[in-house]
């Protein structure tokens, strides 16, 4: 198999990645996701809005924090609090 052959089959299995699972991927490289990154994946989110919320509900649920860049970030599982902190 030559070079060029291996390099459009590695395209295509990129290309075969859902946005969910790429935004997984991302998010545990970076162990952040900015919306921007979102975008990228959901370029048109008002047309694909179940998808977009299924991203974001299941970013909660892996505990992946999202938000507008690094400083400004949402930590949906870490930001629990100690309920007997407040009593």
């Amino acid at each position: 198999m030559d070079t060029q052959t291996i390099t459009d089959v590695n395209a295509v299995e990129k290309d075969l990645i859902s946005p969910i699972a790429s935004l997984f991927q991302l998010g545990r490289e970076k162990s952040y996701v900015t919306y921007e990154d979102i975008l990228r994946y959901y370029p048109l989110p008002e047309e694909d809005l179940d998808q977009l919320d299924r991203a974001f509900a299941c970013l909660i649920c892996a505990g992946i924090p999202f938000g507008e860049d690094a400083e400004h970030l949402c930590h949906p599982i870490n930001d629990t609090v100690d309920m007997d902190e407040w009593y």
